[in-house]
């Protein structure tokens, strides 16, 4: 019923530690599809062989990044029939054991196009192995609707599930630094509604912002930030004329002047 496609960048102790959390799952009816963009370690064999089949293990070649590893994988699911679901999962996030029954429930006997759910963050330090949790924290999304998310990116990407025809001929942009699954994201709900599942299984693992991980693919780079939102507002319309003036106003507020038209 599920796939979940987890992009995978040389962190193999990381890696295993999500794939534990999948082969966990209560409800069974998943497959993975792990897409390597180094090759540069052994797959974790172990982890894998606990989810008894129900994966691809992919080593790519060519530029690293998430964007295109998502794009290989969702080439591969347009050949699976039985993918009804899609999710997207960082090689160092984790599902609690009864995330997926949660989604199978609330879906039931309808075919919602979008969902998405609640969500922790874990704080941690990862120069230990294991990595030593620090903090966790709760956050509850369920007020966040359509419009909003044309505003602003208030939804972790691993925390969205797709209908898998609805993103059929969706790809994410592999020249973006930043946002792509944003974008991503905004490409799908321009025709579809989004839903809300009142679950919050889904663990998202930070390290500090100075580890290398977070420098990897400049994710710290806040001068970005302000000029891929003006494009991303560009390359997707607001859908009606308030979001045009709430994607105004949250430039203003970083003291971005910027015509409505623009917006």
């Amino acid at each position: 019923m599920f796939t979940i496609i987890v992009p995978t960048h040389n962190r193999p102790l990381l890696l295993r530690r999500t794939l534990r959390s999948l082969a966990a799952q209560t409800f069974t009816q998943f497959q993975v599809i792990v897409v390597d963009d180094t090759g540069a370690y052994i797959p974790p064999f172990p982890e894998l062989a606990t989810l008894q089949g129900r994966y691809h293990y992919l080593i790519r070649s060519g530029d690293s990044g998430p964007a295109v590893s998502r794009n290989m994988a969702l080439a591969l699911c347009a050949e699976m029939p039985a993918t009804h679901y899609i999710l997207f999962l960082d090689d160092d996030d984790t599902l609690e054991p009864e995330h997926l029954a949660n989604l199978a429930k609330h879906i039931g006997n309808t075919r919602p196009p979008l969902l998405f759910c609640d969500f922790k963050v874990q704080h941690e330090d990862r120069t230990s192995d294991p990595p030593q949790a620090l903090s966790q924290e709760s956050f509850f999304i369920g007020g966040v609707v359509k419009d909003s998310l044309f505003v602003r990116n208030s939804i972790p990407n691993s925390c969205l599930v797709y209908r898998s025809d609805v993103i059929r001929h969706v790809r994410y942009d592999t020249t973006m630094l930043i946002y792509e699954d944003w974008d991503f994201a905004l490409q799908c709900l321009a025709h579809h509604d989004l839903q809300h599942v009142p679950t919050n299984t889904v663990v998202i693992h930070k390290s500090r912002a100075t580890a290398p991980e977070n420098l990897r693919r400049g994710n710290t780079r806040d001068d970005l930030i302000a000029p891929v939102m003006l494009a991303l507002y560009k390359q997707r319309p607001a859908l009606n004329a308030d979001t045009r003036l709430a994607r105004q106003a949250l430039l203003a507020g970083a003291g971005i002047p910027v015509a409505l038209e623009d917006c």
